[in-house]
């Protein structure tokens, strides 16, 4: 008799062109990308934390929300952030943590 084991199957899939994405050169870059992306509406209301995800060439791949908490603060579970790395394929990462 043959154990039955999980298949496990990880995928990444590109919406947009990176060649037309943007490229951080500096921590201004990555600060003003990043401010674009967060919601205006609950910037100052709740914490949250993003991770920018690029390639060897520090052309963004995407930015990826991995948590938000409340008033006081926001939990990051450091094996999803590890595991939006990997299956993204990210060689470079900028953590964003936005506290009012």
């Amino acid at each position: 008799m043959k154990d039955k084991v999980n298949e496990i199957q990880i995928s990444y899939k590109e919406k947009s062109s990176i060649l037309k994405s943007s490229t951080i050169k500096n921590s201004m870059d990555s600060a003003e990308l990043l401010f674009e992306h967060w919601d205006k509406d609950t910037i100052e209301l709740q914490e949250s934390f993003k991770v920018l995800l690029m390639n060897n060439s520090n052309k963004v791949k995407g930015i990826y929300q991995l948590s938000t908490g409340g008033i006081t603060g926001t939990l990051v579970d450091l094996r999803i952030l590890f595991a939006v790395i990997l299956k993204s394929a990210s060689v470079g990462v900028i953590l964003a943590h936005y506290v009012n």
